[in-house]
C-alpha cells in the first residue's frame, strides 16, 4: 500500500510539471495593453509580449 502511495505522489508531481499547466499563453481574445480596465480580465499571451493580454466582461444579451 505504502509503494502504491509513493507511485501515486510520483505521478501527480510529474503531471503538474508538465508543459501545459499553469498561464494561458495563446492568442489575446481581447486587447494588449500596459493596464487593463477594472472590469477586465487579464492574462499573459505571447502576442502581447510584455503587457497585457485584457478580456473584457461579455455583453449581456437581450
Amino acid at each position: 500500500m505504502r509503494l502504491l502511495c509513493w507511485v501515486f505522489a510520483t505521478l501527480l508531481l510529474f503531471s503538474l510539471a508538465s508543459p501545459g499547466c499553469g498561464q494561458y499563453k495563446g492568442a489575446c481574445d481581447g486587447y494588449c495593453a500596459h493596464l487593463c480596465a477594472k472590469r477586465d480580465e487579464w492574462t499573459f499571451s505571447h502576442t502581447c509580449g510584455k503587457m497585457y493580454c485584457c478580456i473584457p466582461p461579455p455583453k449581456k444579451g437581450r
